[in-house]
């Protein structure tokens, strides 16, 4: 029996439908990262969590400000302080730490691979939509804070409100770089990230050289002295202001350079990233 040579074995229908499908866009690729970074937080089983987390340092002031009324002024500045230098890192750490070691805990990076995008610019695309969450999260938690510091009358609130969301996404690019990078470096990124916190951000950043300009935290604590509320509590110099608001985000981009680079050619295993 001879059997015909057929040139095209699906049905008309089916070689239309894949012939007229659209290939897959740079712009669905964002939509559908951004929908998945931001629908599973705000389940309702992770809303106590994302609550806690808009809440903490507004309820901090809150409380030791409505309990000393007379102290609010001294105390408000310790509180946005406390905010910049250690709830802010570890919020960072937690969550964009987590981009890429989230997934392979998951089991669900091999599915994210094998979509048409190369692994730089699905780990790019993936840490701007996880920091574009950390963002929002942190500028909420700031306007509650603000907002209770009106309500408590500290002086210049108002005045000072668009300086520290400025220098807070200044803040939240760095540390969320860095925090991306340490998770791609070790699955312990969260131990690695106290080590480093302690060694470079308190340590190095308090020594009065320019070694000192390796530490974020002591950017951030320039910026905040061009603040006169800072500048009379904690006596910061606001010398190399420029020099900051450049390094930060140059710093940012270089960071985020060498993760994209570092994602690119390592292998990760499934089974050993099981056991952080």
């Amino acid at each position: 029996m001879i059997f015909p040579i057929v040139d095209n074995p699906l049905p008309d229908s089916v070689a239309r439908t894949k012939e007229e499908a659209p290939a897959p866009s740079l712009g669905s690729a964002v939509r559908g990262l951004w929908l998945m970074t931001w629908r599973p937080r705000v389940a309702w089983r992770h809303l106590p969590a994302l609550l806690a987390t808009l809440l903490a340092i507004p309820a901090l002031a809150s409380m030791a400000g409505f309990s000393h009324p007379e102290r609010a002024a001294r105390f408000f500045p310790w509180v946005v302080v406390f905010h910049f230098r250690v709830a802010l890192p570890l919020y960072c750490l937690s969550i964009l730490g987590d981009v890429v070691r989230g997934e392979l805990q998951t089991n669900t990076l091999v599915f994210l691979a094998t979509r048409p995008l190369t692994r730089a610019r699905l780990f790019l695309l993936k840490l701007a939509c996880e920091g574009l969450w950390v963002q929002i999260i942190a500028a909420g938690s700031m306007a509650l804070l603000l907002s209770i510091g009106l309500v408590l009358q500290v002086p210049s609130i108002a005045s000072i409100a668009l300086k520290l969301f400025g220098i807070q996404f200044l803040a939240v690019l760095a540390y969320g770089a860095l925090s991306a990078l340490l998770g791609l470096i070790h699955r312990r990124f969260l131990v690695v990230g106290a080590i480093y916190g302690l060694v470079v951000e308190v340590g190095i950043g308090q020594i009065p050289t320019n070694v000192n300009n390796l530490s974020i935290a002591r950017h951030l604590r320039t910026l905040l002295a061009n603040i006169p509320t800072f500048n009379s509590t904690y006596q910061w110099s606001p010398d190399g202001t420029l020099t900051s608001l450049v390094v930060l985000p140059i710093a940012a981009a270089i960071l985020t350079a060498v993760a994209a680079s570092f994602f690119t050619w390592r292998e990760y295993h499934y089974n050993e990233e099981m056991h952080r």
